[in-house]
């Protein structure tokens, strides 16, 4: 259960980085296409895309903006999926992957708050660190949860 929604979000900010490493934040409309033909899964991330109504003619910053919202979405509903598991698995090898992994989305959603923030101010740079962290944070966790039911 919680792998499945730590992959989707995975692959939702896999989309994000791609937008974020085109470094133009111009105000033309996206070509989704082209963005998402780079991604790790590109007919996820088109799918993605065509599903919400706000990314049709969207400039690069809306798209990341809704992704980053959207990222951020997913972290949270993970994190509280998550956090009963934490509290009450009874198993001690896996209730501390569970922990870690509320640890990795707390800090994946502060990422990707500070990732708004420096779009929303144009340092890409900052953005481009942050969606990194919020990337690695969220796989640390599904790694460590692979370690922990072995």
């Amino acid at each position: 259960m919680a792998t499945n929604m730590m992959n989707k979000y995975v692959l939702v900010l896999s989309c994000l980085i791609f937008f974020v490493m085109t470094g133009s934040l111009n105000a033309k409309p996206a070509d989704i296409k082209a963005i998402c033909g780079k991604a790790k899964n590109p007919s996820f991330c088109t799918n993605y895309m065509k599903s919400n109504p706000k990314t049709s003619g969207a400039d690069i910053k809306t798209l990341a903006t809704i992704t980053l919202d959207s990222a951020q979405t997913s972290a949270s509903g993970a994190m509280n999926k998550i956090t009963p598991f934490a509290e009450k698995e009874p198993k001690r090898p896996l209730r501390s992957g569970y922990v870690l992994c509320v640890q990795n989305y707390r800090s994946t959603i502060r990422y990707l708050g500070e990732a708004k923030k420096s779009l929303a101010s144009g340092d890409i740079r900052g953005q481009n660190i942050n969606v990194s962290d919020a990337m690695k944070s969220s796989t640390y966790c599904q790694d460590e949860m692979l370690k922990s039911q072995r």
